[in-house]
């Protein structure tokens, strides 16, 4: 009994403790749902994340905010260690190792990025710094050889704070794509100024508990968990999740080296001067503050804190300056004058510290003013002064003055230091003389590039307006750019505002709002759009009632740019919004709401599941078939096809094949397009078949140039499939004309060794369009000259078979239907004159890629005159162009072909030896003309002489089949 009992008692007692469980499990869920809830409504009404982006972003914000807060305990750390150990003395040899060092890696870890995935070297990267962060602190702790450790540490802090910053900046642009990039890139740099004053503060706190040389160890630990952060985000937002068109593109060093970029452009150039010099004024100004510090507070901890403090501190005031004074000083006062807020600052620092050297406050107010300034208002205009570069330009120049000319800067700033301070015994007044000289060379620059800018900027308004447009001309002189800007978006031509819209939209100006927000009702369609597509970024305005009028737009492009902008800036529950448009009476609004819900979502599953648009999708699907009207139906289809397309549903791309075959040709072209935003591999072998149709090559270009760079892999896997397909390579090279890369470039030399000679020039006049449309590319100089040369022996070669062949049947009268050796013949030499003709035209394209290509063409067309001064004034132009080695070929060659008819003279003058017949046919054989060797084929098939049986068989193994089935039917005959 008592047993029992005792049972039923720790029975209802179990069940008691699993109630209070139970109870507690549901209480922490319920609190842990209310709680996530609360931060997911906290992140999108503060920050606009919106549902399935909060994870990547905090990720990716905890990831950077772990990197600086490194950075800045690292920093101050070893500044207060190396001052006490070395004295600021010896800190300019330290400038010249960073800048060496910095030099060494750039150039290795560009190598790295041919071989090694992105995930791959940021995992080394910080297994490297963690792993170096640790044996620093031991080797510092116990004092072996502590003062090398020393040297490297200060130079692995530079090195560190370069590549993990840009590695993850990389990574940000892999993980978002542009439109989420634009919302949350300023989230996410937030954890890099939140970073930057924790880890300073962190330090100036933990100084006070530890010795310094314990704070690497933290830092390690800090780094470490950006491991598994690293790898969650490749792995769930990188890897797997977009087809390899969707991925961008490692980086793969340069094209042109940008040095000779940034030499040939004025603006750029002063650009890099007004870098390096502000990196030197910066690295003198550490010199100065590092040195009165050091010399006023001797103890290696206090110091340390003293850098940790001061650090943050300056961390705050930049981040006080940015939100509250940058935009109304940049705004106001214009690019050109907000250039000079940083140097005039630093000047009356500087000013200040000649007159009273040993004033801590003052070097302190020294360095606040380059540390305060530097990351507000001179980013700001710095920033705004690259913008009249090409963004192809800019992305080839702009790390490398970041970095490069950083790294160089520093390096002559310790040389400087070294010859002129060390080795003269140079006082503080004697640097601060010397800040205060390198600020005002720095204001001659500012001056300089301002007016470069305003160039750089008018030129490109006005480019491609067209000539009785050009008097609509603006003075930038005497107003700042901004109100500049203003103006042409108030005055402009329909190309100026557009060109206007599409660079403020980088920059998301606020002075610029009310302007933009009037051309709300510009007459031009486009202008509309672009409009809209600008005011879509500005988050704190909000213009939902004039713009969702524009929902009814007869323009369809109109409907699409509103529902954006709408589903942007409409608060609280964009389900219900949107639903009333979903289901509207008009199916061309219903339309263009499912469009831009497409738009919206891309990328984005959770959202995409939350509006239910794949049961959308399916649902229009089956509904069409049963569509009123012929109009209703294609703008259904239309509709839907763009819907898959932008919102990337892989579960209906099966679903746009048929459109591939529909009897409109409206419908298939944009079934083309619409399947083409997919960017999946899915669709190219039907761009490749549409490719061979007249009708639909144009979109089908379009569609594949709209995969991107790495479209090319593509293209050459097909040209190496056997056997080649070359009425299908010939019209590849119009695609990757439009590819500005390497890669285009390469590729096209690819092709310009086929035999096929229709491949070869259409190779060679898309190497001209890269050549002239994107200037930054580089071109072997050495392989144009080795083909340059090779198509003159091949000119050579043909007026050498081409002289044979007239000599032994100089009349055409005696070709007849009757005599089909002559006719046979007389082909040949018809396709020789004509293979002349096309030589002389590679020769030239060949020239333009080693000279200005708009001389080259002039000269060409001059050479084709049917007067006799404009082809002789061209020659003479030519023989002064070209450089000796080349004009000695090209001349006698251009000379020839000027001539009506070919003469024995002009066969001497070039020392040509006139083949047999046998040798003769044997070049032709040899070379890269296709239509030549069948010609040459036919007429051994008519001579039905068996010694050329030895050249048949040969031209049977030919990769091309015209050719190789030709030359077997050929043979087949000599043998009966």
């Amino acid at each position: 009994m008592i047993l029992i009992v005792r049972i039923i008692s720790v029975k209802r007692t179990c069940e008691t403790a699993s109630f209070f469980i139970s109870f507690r499990s549901r209480s922490i869920k319920t609190f842990s749902y209310f709680m996530s809830g609360a931060i997911r409504k906290i992140l999108k009404t503060t920050f606009d994340i919106r549902e399935g982006e909060e994870l990547r972003a905090l990720l990716m914000q905890v990831n950077i905010f772990l990197i600086i807060s490194t950075l800045l305990i690292v920093k101050p750390t070893v500044n207060g260690l190396f001052l006490t150990k070395f004295g600021v003395e010896n800190l300019p040899y330290a400038f010249i190792l960073v800048a060496v060092a910095a030099a060494i890696v750039s150039t290795y870890y560009s190598r790295l990025l041919h071989w090694i995935p992105l995930n791959r070297i940021m995992k080394y990267t910080h297994w490297v710094s963690i792993c170096s962060l640790i044996l620093f602190g031991i080797f510092l702790r116990f004092n072996i050889f502590d003062g090398p450790v020393l040297f490297l540490l200060y130079i692995w802090v530079s090195i560190f704070a370069v590549l993990a910053t840009s590695q993850f900046w990389v990574l940000a642009n892999l993980v978002f794509n542009a439109r989420e990039a634009k919302r949350l890139f300023g989230f996410v740099g937030a954890g890099a100024i939140a970073g930057g004053i924790f880890g300073g503060y962190l330090t100036s706190v933990l100084a006070n508990f530890m010795n310094s040389e314990y704070l690497l160890f933290v830092c390690a630990g800090f780094l470490s968990f950006c491991l598994p952060i690293n790898k969650r985000i490749w792995k769930e937002h990188v890897d797997g999740k977009h087809p390899p068109f969707q991925k961008k593109k490692r980086p793969k060093g340069f094209s042109q080296h940008p040095f000779f970029l940034i030499k040939d452009s004025k603006h750029l150039t002063y650009i890099a001067g007004i870098v390096g010099v502000s990196v030197m004024v910066a690295k003198l100004v550490d010199y100065q503050f590092g040195g009165i510090s050091s010399k006023l507070i001797t103890d290696p901890d206090e110091l340390t804190a003293f850098f940790g403090f001061w650090f943050s501190t300056f961390n705050v005031v930049s981040l006080i300056l940015q939100l509250f004074l940058t935009q109304r000083v940049v705004g106001r006062f214009g690019v050109g004058s907000s250039l000079f807020f940083l140097p005039t600052f630093i000047f009356v620092a500087a000013s200040i510290l000649l007159m009273m050297p040993e004033l801590l406050l003052a070097a302190i107010f020294l360095k606040m003013s380059d540390g305060g300034l530097k990351q507000s208002i001179n980013k700001a205009a710095m920033e705004l002064l690259i913008l009249p570069i090409s963004t192809d330009v800019k992305n080839q120049t702009k790390t490398f003055i970041d970095v490069f000319v950083d790294s160089l800067a520093t390096g002559v700033s310790g040389i400087v230091l070294i010859f002129l301070v060390k080795g003269l015994d140079l006082s503080t007044k004697s640097i601060s003389l010397m800040i205060i000289a390198l600020v005002l060379l720095w204001m001659y620059l500012a001056y300089l590039v301002r007016g470069e800018y305003l160039k750089s900027f008018r030129t490109k308004i006005l480019e491609g307006v067209e000539k009785e447009e050009i008097h609509k001309q603006f003075d930038f002189s005497k107003i700042s750019v901004l109100n500049g800007l203003k103006k042409v978006l108030e005055h402009g031509t329909e190309k100026q505002i557009l060109y206007i819209l599409g660079k403020v939209r980088e920059i998301q100006e606020e002075y610029l709002l009310v302007s933009t927000h009037q051309l709300l009702t510009h007459p031009s369609t486009e202008v509309r759009v672009a409009a809209l597509q600008n005011l879509y970024f500005y988050k704190n305005h909000s213009l939902n009632a004039e713009i969702e009028p524009l929902t009814r737009d007869p323009s369809q492009k109109i409907k699409i740019a509103a529902f954006e902008y709408l589903l942007e800036h409409t608060p609280d529950d964009k389900v219900a919004f949107l639903e009333k448009y979903l289901n509207d009476d008009d199916y061309k609004v219903r339309g263009a709401a499912l469009v831009s819900l497409a738009k919206e979502t891309r990328g984005n599953p959770q959202l995409q599941a939350t509006f239910r648009l794949e049961d959308r999708v399916g649902q229009r699907l089956e509904k069409i078939p049963f569509s009123m009207n012929e109009e209703e139906r294609t703008f259904r289809q239309i509709t839907v096809m763009k819907t898959i397309g932008h919102g990337n549903l892989a579960a209906f791309y099966k679903d746009i094949i048929p459109y591939f075959e529909n009897e409109n040709p409206e419908i298939v072209k944009q079934a083309i397009a619409a399947s083409s935003l997919t960017l999946s591999p899915f669709f190219l072998e039907y761009y490749f078949r549409f490719l061979e149709q007249d009708e639909y090559r144009t979109p089908a270009q379009e569609a594949l140039v709209n995969y991107g760079p790495n479209i090319i892999s593509a293209l050459l896997e097909k040209v190496k499939s056997a056997p080649y397909d070359f009425d299908l390579i010939r019209l590849f090279p119009a695609v990757s004309k439009k590819i500005g890369t390497q890669e285009a470039i390469d590729f096209n030399i690819l092709l310009f060794d086929f035999e096929d000679s229709v491949v070869r020039q259409e190779a060679l006049r898309a190497l001209n369009t890269l050549r002239n449309n994107y200037p930054y590319l580089r071109f072997d100089r050495k392989s144009i000259l080795h083909y340059i040369f090779e198509e003159a022996q091949v000119y050579q070669d043909t007026l050498s078979a081409l002289y044979a062949q007239v000599k032994k049947y100089p009349s055409s009268s005696l070709v007849g239907k009757e005599d089909k050796k002559i006719e046979a013949r007389q082909s040949l030499i018809q396709l020789l004159e004509k293979r002349l003709d096309r030589n002389i035209e590679r020769i030239f394209r060949l020239l333009g890629l080693r000279y200005p290509l708009d001389d080259i063409m002039i000269a060409y067309k001059g050479i084709q005159s049917e007067k006799d001064d404009m082809r002789l004034n061209s020659l003479e132009f030519l023989d002064n162009l070209l450089e000796p080695n080349l004009k000695k070929v090209l001349i006698p060659i251009v000379e020839t072909a000027m001539l009506e008819t070919i003469s024995e003279a002009a066969i001497k003058n070039l020392n040509l030896k006139i083949p047999e017949e046998y040798d003769c046919f044997q070049l032709l054989l040899n070379g890269k003309d296709v239509r030549i060797k069948l010609a040459v084929l036919y007429l051994i098939g008519e001579l039905k002489d068996a010694k050329y049986e030895a050249l048949v068989r040969n031209a049977s193994y030919s990769r091309h089949p015209k050719v190789k089935d030709f030359a077997l039917t050929i043979l087949n005959s000599l043998q009966k």
